[in-house]
């Protein structure tokens, strides 16, 4: 999420079906910047499912001061864009593997409902059947 890498991120995650958009739970600031990357996803990449994760949750087990974002309050804004919502560590591994697990499983859910729903048809207009070509058709 850096504003170093703003101009070039959009082809990282052209035509993309989730991204998990990460904030610090220590910092407000952060969080106030995945703001923007939701964003930027929601205008940018119609289809895609948003999950927020924020991180260093180690740090407020340690110490409950730390936190710099209010957990309603993440609550709310994720209910407002309907993204799922993980605090995770990556240090103690805690919520990771759920997290993943999450994603993985809409995936496979959202791609068996697409191809259910799907329209089939014939394009009678297209020419590229082995009958059109083949050397005894005239």
């Amino acid at each position: 999420g850096s504003e170093r890498y703003e101009a070039m991120s959009r082809i990282y995650y052209r035509g993309a079906r989730a991204a998990v958009v990460c904030y610090d739970l220590t910092d407000s600031s952060s969080f106030q910047r995945a703001k923007f990357w939701v964003n930027e996803l929601q205008n940018c990449e119609e289809g895609c499912r948003i999950y927020l994760c924020g991180t260093k949750s180690d740090l407020l087990e340690e110490d409950r001061r730390k936190r710099g974002v209010d957990f309603h309050d993440v609550q709310d804004y994720a209910d407002e864009i309907k993204a799922e919502l993980f605090e995770t560590s990556s240090k103690t591994g805690q919520s990771v593997d759920e997290l993943f697990q999450k994603v993985a499983e809409d995936y496979v859910h959202f791609t068996a409902f697409q191809v259910m729903t799907e329209e089939k048809g014939v394009d009678l207009g297209q020419r590229s059947g082995a009958y059109f070509y083949s050397c005894c058709h005239h």
